[in-house]
């Protein structure tokens, strides 16, 4: 990307070798997601010259000096959360809110403060976390998962490093769901419908709302209820869906001001709304308070998940068949087409377009 809001461009760079706690792979297929297109248009403002791209399936090619766990000829899937290990929060076990992550995530470089991607003139090159739409990606190898051998040459594994790992975060990770609880999920793209998996995959009861009769039945046939929020007044038929109570945990996979809104009219008295959709940086939302506090709503945010300890897990699912992110995949789209791949999910076409190398 070389400007915002302006079709891709495919260049030759040079990759340097991974540093200290860095692995270098070979991208077998990486996913295309909301967050991305963002990044394209400038409402989260990485700076450009950069490459985008953050959930991949790949083979380990070079780890760095102090790397354990993954050796070159490994199949990993690549996280979009890059743990450093070392400060508070991964210390006490929530690497997913990284401090030394958090301060480089919106620079477009590693946690050391640089990239290792330069034009064949020497200019700096960024990245998105992780810059996997591209042949080859260098990120910290504490944001790399091990695949089983089983496992290996699944393309639609890519979505498990972004799509999956954020609905892992926001069903399991938040202490939200029990089994039993209704769980409404505001949005059917690729996170949305992979929260439907998780949730069903704890025992709750799942309602997913959206306006793409598409997706609505993938979402049907993956066990929800569905509502169309084009057919009336979505808060209604939740509401009448629950026998008047409303959800017990909405999750808001969308990132709008309605859909937030939504979120609070549909949860039930003490119910949680966990908002996982993301909105252009510094834009604020105007919220109706008195729903939130005469219902006693619990308003949360949720961020990914830990990439050491939930992706293995996530994994572990879908080699169980809990989660199928088959269903959800697709079209494959070669490098050289990324800027139809990235149409594809900006019209709702797709829900996660793969790009293969």
């Amino acid at each position: 990307m070389r400007q915002y809001n302006q079709p891709l461009r495919l260049e030759d760079v040079d990759v340097a070798p991974p540093k200290r706690g860095e692995v270098k792979v070979r991208v077998q297929a990486a996913g295309v997601c909301h967050s991305d297109l963002y990044v394209l248009e400038g409402a989260t403002p990485v700076p450009p010259p950069l490459v985008p791209g953050h959930e991949a399936v790949a083979v380990v090619e070079e780890v760095g000096p102090d790397v354990d766990g993954v050796s070159p000829g490994d199949v990993v899937v690549t996280s979009f959360i890059w743990p450093c290990g070392r400060c508070r929060n991964c210390v006490r076990g929530a690497e997913n809110l990284c401090e030394n992550f958090a301060k480089v995530r919106l620079k477009g470089v590693l946690l050391d403060g640089t990239t290792r991607l330069r034009s064949p003139t020497g200019e700096e090159i960024r990245i998105f976390l992780g810059g996997t739409w591209a042949e080859e990606a260098v990120v910290p190898a504490t944001a790399v998962a091990k695949l089983p051998p089983a496992m290996k040459g699944r393309r639609e594994l890519a979505m498990l490093g972004c799509a999956y790992l954020t609905a892992y975060g926001a069903v399991v990770n938040t202490g939200s769901v029990s089994p039993g609880d209704v769980v409404a999920v505001i949005g059917t793209g690729g996170v949305g419908l992979a929260a439907v998996q998780v949730a069903r995959a704890v025992g709750a009861r799942v309602v997913a709302v959206g306006r793409n009769p598409q997706k609505l039945k993938i979402a049907a046939e993956l066990g929800a209820e569905v509502v169309d929020t084009k057919s009336g007044d979505a808060v209604k038929a939740v509401q009448e869906l629950t026998e008047g109570r409303g959800a017990d945990v909405v999750i808001e996979a969308v990132g709008s001001d309605e859909t937030i809104q939504q979120a609070v009219d549909m949860a039930a008295l003490g119910g949680r709304v966990v908002l996982v959709g993301l909105m252009p940086v510094g834009h604020k939302t105007p919220l109706g308070l008195a729903r939130v506090v005469r219902g006693g709503i619990q308003i949360m945010g949720s961020y990914g998940a830990r990439p050491r300890v939930d992706l293995p897990a996530v994994i572990k699912m879908v080699e169980r068949g809990l989660l199928q992110p088959e269903r959800l995949a697709g079209p494959v789209y070669k490098l050289e087409e990324i800027n139809d791949a990235v149409e594809a999910l900006r019209s709702g076409r797709a829900i996660r377009p793969i790009v293969v190398p």
